[in-house]
C-alpha cells in the first residue's frame, strides 16, 4: 500500500509548529550524518560533505539526494520542507550538506589552518586600532 504525503500546505502548517518541526529536523541532521562524509581540518574542526564540487555542470552532484529520501520516509512535502529548513537556519541551501555545515565557517577555518590567519574573537583584540 503505497503511503499518503502530505500536500505542501498540510507540510507547511505542520512544519511551522516547534512541536512538529524540532523533531523532524534532529532526525534530519542524524540522518544526514549517517550518510555523508565526516571530514577534518587542522585536527579540530569537524565538518560533514557531500564529496561534490557543487558545480551544475557535475554530472554526479545530486544535491538533494537524502533529504529527498528522508521527507517521504517523514511523510513531508519535499520543497516546503527545503524551504522551512533555510528559514530555520537563516541561509539558503544549495546542498544538503550545507545544512550541517556553515560555507562561511568552513572557509574562515580554511584559511585559519592554511596560513594562519587569526580572526580572533569580537571585541577580545590584542592591539586595537584608534
Amino acid at each position: 500500500m503505497a503511503q499518503e504525503m502530505r500536500t505542501a500546505d498540510a507540510t507547511w502548517l505542520a512544519l511551522r509548529q516547534a512541536a512538529n518541526f524540532q523533531p523532524f529536523f534532529d532526525g534530519l541532521l542524524e540522518y544526514l550524518k549517517q550518510n555523508l562524509e565526516k571530514c577534518k581540518i587542522g585536527g579540530s574542526y569537524e565538518y560533514y560533505t557531500c564529496g561534490h564540487d557543487h558545480q551544475r555542470w557535475d554530472r554526479q552532484w545530486e544535491p538533494f539526494k537524502h533529504l529527498q529520501r528522508y521527507c517521504p520516509k517523514t511523510v513531508y512535502s519535499f520543497y516546503q520542507a527545503k524551504d522551512l529548513i533555510e528559514d530555520h537556519i537563516e541561509r539558503k541551501v544549495i546542498c544538503e550538506c550545507r545544512i550541517l555545515t556553515d560555507e562561511k565557517d568552513l572557509g574562515r577555518m580554511r584559511l585559519q589552518t592554511a596560513f594562519g590567519v587569526d580572526f580572533g574573537e569580537p571585541g577580545r583584540r590584542e592591539l586595537d586600532v584608534v
